[in-house]
Parts: C-alpha cells; sequence; structure tokens
C-alpha cells in the first residue's frame, strides 16, 4: 500500500551543521527530498551566526565541528533564542545524549544511518518536542 502523505518534515526550514562536506551533502539532499529547504554551516560559529539571524524550524548539528563544538554552538544559540536543535553524532554513550540535553538539544540522533532511518527518526523527535510543548 503506497501513501500520499506529506512528509511530517514537508514546509521546515532547516539549519544543517557539518564540517563533512559528504555528510552535509547526503543531509541535504534527503531532507530536501522531505520537502525540507535546507542551509548549511560547516562551523560552530557560522552555526551560530545564522541561527541567531534567520528563522530554523530546527537545527540539525553535529557535535564534532571545528571552531567551537555543537554543544557550545547549541548552548550560544539556545541562550539567545527559542531554537529547535538536535544534535547529531557517532558517539551514543548516555552522557553524551545528556550533554546534548544539557546544552539545550530537544534529542540525538546516532550515526550512522539510513536516510530513511533519519526522516524518520528526525520526524518522531520533532513531534515528540511539539507534543512536550504543548502543540499537540
Amino acid at each position: 500500500m503506497t501513501t500520499d502523505a506529506p512528509s511530517p518534515l514537508a514546509g521546515l526550514r532547516i539549519l544543517v551543521v557539518d564540517d563533512t562536506d559528504e555528510l552535509a551533502e547526503i543531509l541535504t539532499f534527503v531532507l530536501e527530498r522531505a520537502g525540507s529547504t535546507v542551509t548549511r554551516a560547516a562551523d560552530g560559529l557560522t552555526a551560530v551566526e545564522r541561527a541567531l539571524a534567520e528563522d530554523f524550524d530546527v537545527i540539525v548539528m553535529d557535535v564534532g565541528l571545528p571552531g567551537i563544538d555543537g554543544l557550545e554552538a547549541c548552548r550560544r544559540i539556545t541562550s539567545e533564542r527559542e531554537a529547535t536543535v538536535v544534535m547529531l553524532s557517532a558517539r551514543e554513550a548516555a552522557a553524551d545524549r545528556t550533554a546534548g540535553t544539557e546544552a539545550g538539544a530537544v534529542g540525538y540522533l546516532a550515526k550512522p544511518f539510513t536516510p530513511r532511518k533519519l526522516v524518520a527518526d528526525l520526524s518522531a523527535l520533532l513531534e515528540e518536542h511539539r507534543r512536550g510543548a504543548g502543540g499537540g
């Protein structure tokens, strides 16, 4: 059975922050195919500048970034404005997840992932966040 239901990510403005061009291109491709508009940044300082200058529905940010890492970038962004930040990392330890939450992230996606899993997990995290924030 096929469904014509739109992707839960359709229409979202997403900032993708990753210093690995190949991964950033894959993330951009997958998220744009899901109907999102994607802007990219390759380091923590640029991510902070863009996130404070523009409105994004969600920021998907790698933990390991040059300059300031993703956790510090997340702290700076969320201390200045309300932002939905999802951390992306190859580290899956509970302490890493806790550090992301303490920095202001609403969720944590583990690498590696398939495109389908990325869209499904990101959609689920955003839905859970909306429900928790009284949005649904």
